[in-house]
């Protein structure tokens, strides 16, 4: 007998042809013919939408596992109606051929699909391999199809909870895909997410690539609205509660949904992020791949999955990654673990568990960015290097450390019903130190520590449903989350400086036991809620979506401050939110939406009094296009969008000081409005090539008279972003494997108040170039040249004028080896 470690080594089966779209429903009385018992062991549920014969049997066996050989002639100009409903193997091939002059013939090696007048297969057949999500499970437990691989991704599970189809979901959704991310060697959030339209980085966030680490985690803006580091940036759907930056090496997809989502209850009016991290798999798969880059990056992953029995019932996942960096930016450098592993294990025929680990330890000195000053309306950055460090390093380090563990129970009621129990905790210890930073013309020792704990539980139970002739989904859940910081902040003055002397190191250093403390704070979220989604199909190419949620949050706030004393706050709210969304069929590879969506959001803000501001409160209203080109390889999604949120929490224009990091205060804010349309296309139309591109245009205002704001936009708001990817591989010959690309990032002006004035940031365009080599039989190699053209431009600002405002890196290159082991 085989040790259950020693993997077997064989070939992952490649998922190829178009993923799985939802379908027209199809009634099952439509069929007249007799299951035998022996069909009747092959029943299972499809969702394959009508098209090109060729597209739908593709689809049919990847939901179905089998193999299907067909000349392409001969299904050369033939559609189906698709298939939706269960149904045996036999059924399914009779209602997809139906209308057709063919017949499936069962062979040794699978499925034959021919005329009815041919007994053997002519020509050079074509061969499609069915290759389930887990070939140990069978497709069940409510996962998605297999991706077909590349840019273009076919569903999504993030926006509904359950996998849809990405065409047929409701709402503007952008997936990030590991083929996009390998390719672009993006190894942090900002960079994975540039493709995606709407989607900016945050004032107050971390420097950018090759910028090392800030004050702050990373931040992010979508649809002009900020997302909340510990709400809305999730992995699997679960609140992350982290302030630090994420190593993208344990994720296999990142998944940004636009606009409110019904049943996730408290969050951004734009949106949110969803990493999705990588699952075990049942064949046997590794890879290890070496980076070295500009300013002394080094970083080594490996990755290996297999089964750990014999059975393949338990199966299990090992990631790592190391990683040992500097930056532009003089003295700054962070040195990252990562380790995540992962198993999974099928219990009986009906139930499969879930266990994910993950652990992250950065140590890193960090930098405090640089301020800005007004001329005119502009705010610019003093004429100093991007290399330039607002302070001077001293003799210790910062560190952040993240421990995350989530437990999924899945169990199969029936073949229509699943149930499924979900356990996240997550704990964070971010401390800082600096040692002398600057803020305005003096220097400072500041220390930031924070703890974060984060834990959540859910149970829910989806399935299908059918009446009046067609089959319905339905979801329900319940679910408690607590999520409790604990804050620890102090500087203490240094010294007064000339930051064009560069003598930070003159005035001296604190250390941090020696820097006082200026605030404390300890807040606690608890949130309780109920949730209910329907997907009904009204006809053959409509679909309603409604969702709902009722939820009970509680926030308890204690503050300390060294000026103002200690405050106390606590808030309780109740609140419904509701989100409906029509979906309607055009064509066949052409589809329209509307939807209309409500945001609920408790804030932590507090004003000049100490006491937490009211909630914030959205309404979103959306219409859109979706449609799949080429075969379904190029993927088109055009949206036009309206936003209006009440109680958005600003800084107070009246607490805006010059050196004084702390005594800033915030305000609620009057109806905001944010208009917009984005663009979003990415796939590949022939062989070799891969397109991306995205577009938004947006503007967004204060829209009440009596507001302080009236007519101005939010800070860090963006009107107008574009980005493009465009990558050639060579498919034959002596060069074949050798890949050529571009990323062009074009970032308009970014606005901001100051004053009751609007002042205006300068935007940038930067141009990366990609070089790929994959012609060498398991090796993978790219060489990235970012910033190809040495701009100089600020790619994240803050709105005060004391710190936080950062470069983007000069030019800089990053090499990448990879080997895939067979």
């Amino acid at each position: 007998m085989k040790h259950p470690l020693n993997f077997k080594r064989s070939l992952l089966q490649a998922s190829i042809g178009a993923a799985l779209i939802l379908s027209p429903t199809l009634s099952n009385t439509l069929l007249a013919q007799t299951v035998t018992a022996a069909d009747a062991a092959t029943i299972q549920h499809y969702q394959i939408s009508a098209g090109p014969l060729g597209n739908v049997l593709n689809d049919f066996a990847q939901q179905s596992g089998i193999s299907i050989s067909f000349n392409a002639t001969d299904v050369e100009g033939l559609t189906s109606n698709g298939l939706q409903g269960r149904y045996s193997l036999q059924q399914a091939f009779d209602q997809l051929l139906l209308g057709q002059d063919l017949n499936a013939k069962s062979m040794d090696s699978g499925y034959v699909v021919q005329a009815n007048n041919s007994d053997v297969m002519m020509l050079d057949p074509v061969q499609i391999e069915g290759a389930r999500i887990s070939d140990a499970t069978e497709g069940r437990f409510g996962d998605a199809p297999a991706e077909p691989g590349g840019f273009k991704a076919e569903y999504q599970t993030t926006a509904t909870k359950m996998a849809m189809s990405i065409k047929d979901t409701p709402q503007a959704i952008s997936v990030v895909t590991r083929d996009s991310m390998d390719a672009r060697q993006a190894k942090d959030i900002v960079t994975a997410v540039e493709l995606t339209a709407g989607v900016s980085g945050t004032n107050r966030g971390a420097p950018g690539v090759f910028g090392g680490r800030g004050q702050f985690g990373q931040g992010f803006s979508l649809r002009g609205q900020e997302l909340k580091y510990y709400r809305d940036v999730r992995t699997d759907g679960f609140s992350a509660g982290v302030l630090s930056a994420f190593d993208l090496a344990a994720y296999d997809r990142i998944e940004v949904v636009k606009g409110p989502a019904g049943f996730y209850g408290q969050g951004s009016l734009g949106g949110f992020i969803n990493l999705v991290r990588k699952k075990p798999k049942t064949e046997f798969g590794a890879s290890v791949s070496s980076q070295i880059g500009s300013y002394d990056t080094y970083r080594t992953e490996a990755d290996i999955t297999g089964a750990l029995t014999e059975d393949k019932h338990l199966r299990g996942r090992f990631i790592a990654a190391y990683e040992d960096a500097g930056s532009f930016i003089n003295g700054v450098k962070t040195e990252t673990t990562l380790l995540a592993p992962s198993f999974e294990a099928q219990i009986g025929d009906n139930t499969r568990l879930l266990l994910q680990m993950l652990y992250q330890k950065e140590n890193f000195h960090p930098t405090n960015g640089m301020p800005m000053q007004v001329e005119g309306n502009r705010l610019k950055a003093f004429d100093l290097s991007r290399a330039f460090l607002f302070g001077a390093i001293g003799s210790e380090q910062s560190s952040s450390d993240i421990l995350d563990l989530s437990l999924r129970i899945d169990h199969q009621l029936s073949d229509r019903w699943l149930t499924s129990f979900l356990l996240q905790g997550n704990e964070t210890n971010r401390n800082i130190i600096m040692n002398n930073a600057g803020f305005g013309s003096s220097t400072y020792g500041v220390k930031h520590d924070t703890e974060t704990n984060v834990w959540a539980g859910e149970l829910r139970l989806e399935g299908d449903l059918d009446a009046f002739g067609r089959e319905h989904k339905l979801l329900f859940g319940i679910e408690q989350n607590q999520r409790k910081l604990d804050l620890v902040y102090g500087y203490s003055r240094i010294g007064t400086i000339d930051i064009y002397a560069n003598n930070f190191a003159d005035v001296g250093f604190k250390l941090k036991k020696d820097i006082r403390t200026t605030q404390t704070e300890e807040s606690k979220r608890n949130n309780k809620a109920l949730y209910g989604q329907t997907v009904l199909n009204l006809h053959d190419r409509t679909k309603l979506l409604v969702s709902a949620r009722y939820d009970w949050a509680k926030l308890n706030n204690e503050f300390f401050g060294r000026w103002s004393g200690t405050s106390q706050n606590k808030l309780s709210k109740k609140a419904l939110t509701i989100r409906i969304g029509l979906t309607q069929q055009l064509t066949d590879n052409i589809s329209s939406y509307a939807t209309y969506g409500e945001s609920f959001n408790p804030v932590t803000s507090t004003g000049k009094n100490g006491n937490i501001l009211a909630p914030e409160t959205g309404e979103s209203y959306e219409l859109g296009i979706k449609s799949g080109w080429f075969d379904n390889k190029l993927g088109a999604t055009f949206a036009v969008y309206r936003q209006e949120l009440d109680n958005r929490p600003i800084t107070d224009p009246a607490s805006l000081v010059d050196a004084d990091p702390s005594s800033t205060y915030d305000m609620s804010a009057g109806m905001h409005r944010m208009d917009g349309i984005e663009l979003e296309l990415s796939g590949s139309p022939m062989p070799g090539l891969t397109l991306v591109a995205a577009a938004n245009w947006s503007n967004n205002e204060f829209i009440d008279n009596n507001d302080d704001n009236y007519g101005l936009s939010i800070d860090g708001s963006i009107d107008q972003q574009f980005s493009l990817y465009a990558n050639y591989e060579i498919q034959q010959g002596a060069l074949k494997g050798l890949g050529l690309g571009a990323t062009l990032v074009s970032v308009g002006e970014r606005q901001f108040i100051r004053s009751k004035k609007q002042v205006y940031v300068n935007g940038y365009e930067r141009v990366d170039l990609n070089f790929s080599y994959k012609g060498i039989p398991g090796w993978d190699m790219s060489l990235l040249v970012r910033n190809v053209f040495d701009k100089t431009y600020i790619e994240r600002v803050q709105s005060g004028k004391s710190a936080w405002t950062y470069y983007g890196s000069p030019r800089a290159a990053l090499l990448q080896v990879k080997y895939n082991f067979d």
